[in-house]
């Protein structure tokens, strides 16, 4: 009987702890997802500048900055799309974990796209 309860009491535990690494999650994927949202805004300012300027002299340099840009502001959109915090309640803890997981490692992933992309297009000069 003792083990029972023992076993129990372990079960409960790794449960909460599953439960909190859950909720750290979620809070790191909603943190980045707000640190890239203004990034978009960016992107789009960047675009309408560049395009002003895409008929001249460096013209294929600009169009492939734009086409970045417009990659950062699609993977973002995309991943907007399919991503869904409602669906998160019906998942059990295991499975909303790796699923955070793998939000996360795809929003780092695009983090890195839109700083890498605003960068090269915020260093241009004509």
């Amino acid at each position: 009987m003792k083990k029972w309860i023992a076993l129990s009491l372990i079960l409960v535990g790794c449960s909460q702890a599953e439960e909190k690494l859950s909720e750290e999650l979620q809070a790191k994927v909603l943190g980045l997802h707000d640190i890239l949202m203004p990034k978009t805004e960016q992107i789009v300012s960047l675009k309408s500048r560049l395009d002003s300027l895409s008929t001249g002299a460096d013209s294929t340099h600009i169009r492939k900055l734009i086409s970045s840009l417009d990659k950062a502001d699609k993977s973002m959109m995309d991943w907007m799309h399919q991503f869904s915090i409602d669906s998160l309640e019906k998942m059990d803890v295991s499975t909303k974990v790796i699923y955070l997981k793998n939000q996360y490692t795809q929003l780092t992933d695009l983090q890195n796209l839109t700083d890498s992309t605003l960068n090269a297009a915020q260093k241009y000069r004509p």
